[in-house]
């Protein structure tokens, strides 16, 4: 029997920024006010395979870091609520967490994903204080790897966002300055119109709860699906043969085949709706461009089909679908929405996804798998365990160009049946059902 994981926390201290910083306060944009009110957890596994003397060294890395804070300074501040009762950030360089610590134990013994509860209470900092906006937490193993846990309040940092600081950080550590981009914390162009101006529906935003087919917590499972570079190409193919679209992203791809096989397992009544729910990075569809914009830039969309036609037609159709939605996301449909926003943001509720539903989330292209602070790109990343069923995360594998993982939140009835559906839809283009 595997003996019970031990911690021993060496410091826990708060990192402020090296040099003095604007004393400000921060309004949140609507798309921060509307993002999912949650800490996010992930995780880094660092072995040093080159046996350096200064591997993951602590000092080293909170000095860089207080650097780091000087470009990205309401990382240091703190959440609080506004006199008018909106949730703003006070950039007053508090600090943020940094906690070094050990355990007795070899990475090889330490199922690390999918993330559960006790690895995450291991490796990533407690919420000591909720309002900070980020936590870290540098654990040294017995083998001599590093885990590096990390929280983040996602009501500031988005995937790209947290990209941005976590490879400005580790550049500064690497001695790496050139090329670093500051960051930009201007949401004006984020601002609602006035009057606000509401041209398109927005069905995400959904004002009712969905009561059916709702799984229990204790009833959701996790696995890891891992598909090879060489799996990727080809499904990205097959997919391009049966769309009438020229080339197929590898997110409309992968999200295309997890709808199909959920339909195709979940005993779904044919003539019923299924939507697939995502987030849409808004950045580069703005005119102008926001440019190395730090702050929730994400909008929600959906692509919808009948449960008939998605298991009956081929995977192009479907990615063709989610491609569709992507591209519907035009800068006249985001300030529409941001608008939409303003005037129903009280209205808006998280949704509650249908049985039929499914939810994607994605850090794909986004290069946040393969952080290097100059000991080499992580073995192994970890996304925190999401407790709500039927949420896939798609994510690249570190180190590993091409090679993508997908880890499913089901219920545990039809997990086992999912998995078989997924590689047999991925190798033979059909399930034997």
């Amino acid at each position: 029997m595997m003996e019970p994981m031990m911690v021993e926390i060496l410091e826990s201290s708060f990192v402020v920024p090296s040099e003095e910083t604007p004393s400000e306060t921060l309004v949140l944009s609507n798309l921060d006010l509307v993002a999912t009110r949650k800490l996010n957890y992930t995780l880094y596994l660092y072995k040093n395979t080159h046996g350096a003397n200064d591997f993951f060294s602590a000092s080293l890395l909170k000095s860089a870091l207080a650097k780091a804070l000087v470009l990205f300074y309401p990382l240091a501040g703190r959440q609080v609520v506004g006199h008018d009762g909106r949730d703003q950030i006070v950039c007053n360089a508090e600090g943020l967490l940094f906690v070094v610590a050990r355990m007795d134990r070899t990475a090889d013994s330490i199922q690390f994903e999918p993330m559960s509860p006790e690895i995450r209470d291991h490796f990533i900092p407690k919420e000591q204080q909720l309002s900070s906006l980020l936590m870290l937490q540098v654990t040294y193993l017995k083998c001599g790897s590093v885990v590096l846990g990390i929280s983040l309040n996602h009501i500031l940092i988005d995937g790209w966002s947290d990209t941005h600081f976590r490879k400005t950080w580790s550049r500064i550590v690497r001695g790496d300055l050139e090329g670093i981009v500051p960051p930009s914390f201007d949401n004006t162009p984020l601002r609602p119109r006035s009057p606000p101006k509401i041209s398109f529906d927005y069905p995400e935003c959904t004002t009712h709860q969905p009561k059916t087919g709702e799984y229990t917590a204790d009833s959701c499972v996790l696995s890891v699906l891992r598909l090879s570079k060489e799996q990727v190409s080809h499904l990205k193919s097959r997919c391009s043969q049966h769309s009438k679209a020229t080339s197929v992203s590898t997110f409309s791809a992968v999200s295309a085949l997890v709808w199909k096989c959920y339909c195709l397992v979940q005993g779904l009544p044919p003539d019923s709706t299924s939507h697939l729910y995502f987030t849409v990075d808004i950045r580069s569809r703005l005119n102008p461009p926001l440019t190395a914009y730090f702050g929730n830039a994400v909008m929600r969309m959906s692509a919808t089909s009948q449960v008939s036609k998605i298991m009956s037609n081929p995977i192009g159709d479907l990615a063709a679908t989610v491609k569709s939605a992507v591209d519907g996301v035009t800068d006249e449909y985001i300030r529409s929405y941001i608008d939409y926003l303003e005037v129903e943001g009280a209205q808006i509720k998280k949704i509650a996804p249908a049985e039929s539903d499914l939810r994607i989330r994605t850090i794909l292209g986004m290069g946040l798998t393969d952080i290097d602070f100059g000991w080499g790109v992580p073995q192994l990343y970890s996304w925190e365990r999401y407790t709500e069923s039927r949420v896939i995360f798609i994510a690249n594998e570190p180190g590993k160009d091409g090679c993508l993982k997908v880890v499913p939140a089901l219920d545990s009835s039809i997990m086992p049946k999912f998995k078989k559906v997924f590689y047999e839809e991925l190798l033979f283009g059909r399930s034997l059902l």
